[in-house]
């Protein structure tokens, strides 16, 4: 049975019950408490084959390429993670542009380009690793571990894909969910698609009342992301064709999730899903979102 959400499965005695109150009492505007517990975070092997059929519409998708592009999920382990508060929203422009401001910050990423005044509501994007752990530091806030958005993604929900269930929706969240040919995929990373977020709050929220954890911006990480522990680093098949070369110095960079709008296919903006970059990186389909520490 999976251990989920501790926290709530426990019957809380009179003085956690007070805590609880207490840390819904103190919660900083415009975050969510996320209670702690323990959940099971990544995929198993066997889940590939599924993975495939979910994103059969992606051209060359074979289990092979499932597992040069999902093997760093593998394999699904127990975390536990403490209490904290997380930002509701992803982090808009006008925010950030506040930030820059007052405090003279000279941003690494382009963030301007997309910041028109159309957008001040929509997530702030080409901000690179160090621009967002910038405004985190400004704030008194700092970026979520993988740990932590993964689990708050989920919503204290025992679910595997998406906030929501199983199954993808595209109703629910900001993706291209009508594929893309070959020429847009070329047009896509060349940087030329005219950028398509949406304001936030745009789609209804998880069961955390957090927004967009899938789709409309990726979102940057706190952490290097690494393989996980007793993952497929070793697997002669997945070093051959995945991110994780045998005899290469590895360059894991700083974690992304969630997908984005430019996200062609729902298997890329699964909860699950991995992705990385240099800190110095940004593009128009990456933002992100602060947590608070409770301690």
């Amino acid at each position: 049975m999976i251990l989920l959400l501790i926290f709530f499965a426990t019957p809380l005695s009179f003085a956690q019950t007070n805590k609880t109150d207490s840390l819904f009492s103190k919660i900083p505007e415009g975050m969510t408490l996320i209670p702690g517990g323990i959940f099971e975070m990544g995929i198993d092997k066997n889940e590939l084959e599924y993975l495939v059929e979910m994103g059969r519409k992606v051209p060359h998708m074979s289990e092979k390429h499932a597992y040069w592009w999902f093997g760093d999920e593998i394999p699904k382990h127990l975390v536990e993670v403490d209490s904290f508060y997380m930002d509701t929203y992803e982090v808009t422009n006008r925010q950030f542009e506040y930030f820059v401001q007052e405090t003279g910050y000279d941003a690494q990423g382009d963030w301007r380009k997309c910041a028109k005044k159309d957008r001040v509501e929509h997530p702030v994007v080409n901000v690179t690793w160090n621009d967002a752990k910038a405004y985190a530091k400004w704030v008194g806030k700092n970026l979520p571990t993988e740990s932590e958005w993964e689990y708050a993604a989920k919503g204290g929900r025992d679910v595997k894909w998406f906030p929501w269930g199983n199954s993808p929706d595209s109703i629910r969240a900001n993706y291209r969910y009508k594929g893309e040919s070959f020429f847009a995929g070329i047009v896509r990373l060349l940087g030329w698609r005219k950028i398509n977020t949406k304001p936030i709050g745009s789609y209804q929220p998880n069961r955390f009342e957090l927004y967009d954890m899938c789709g409309n911006v990726s979102e940057w990480c706190d952490n290097v992301r690494n393989p996980y522990p007793n993952g497929p680093q070793d697997d002669w098949i997945y070093t051959k064709y995945g991110p994780f070369k045998k005899n290469e110095k590895p360059i894991y960079g700083k974690a992304v999730r969630g997908g984005s709008w430019q996200s062609p296919n729902p298997v890329f903006v699964r909860l699950n899903n991995r992705n990385g970059f240099i800190p110095a990186y940004f593009g128009n389909g990456l933002g992100f979102r602060c947590v608070k520490s409770i301690k």
